[in-house]
């Protein structure tokens, strides 16, 4: 899936997911969609913020930091971040 910021940028998630998992501390090609944000080995309250900051400067979005960390899954999360994507091309 493609999506587009406001500002044109445009991101395709299987370019997003690499740079996650990164942020993540995981090994390439290991994110699932399925996998509960909690379980993740290296996740905190700093990493989150590294996601907003990726999501930032990825799709010039800004994402709010209450809703992502409400987030359950990896799929939520992405979701999340597609949808407000989403919202900025209105």
């Amino acid at each position: 899936m493609r999506y587009k910021s406001l500002e044109g940028k445009t991101v395709n998630r299987d370019e997003f997911v690499p740079q996650l998992e990164q942020v993540l501390e995981i090994s390439p090609g290991t994110l699932r969609e399925d996998q509960e944000v909690r379980d993740l080995e290296h996740w905190d309250s700093l990493k989150l913020l590294e996601i907003i900051a990726l999501a930032d400067e990825q799709l010039e979005v800004q994402m709010d930091a209450d809703y992502l960390s409400k987030c359950v899954t990896v799929g939520d999360m992405l979701k999340l971040i597609e949808d407000t994507a989403a919202r900025k091309k209105v």
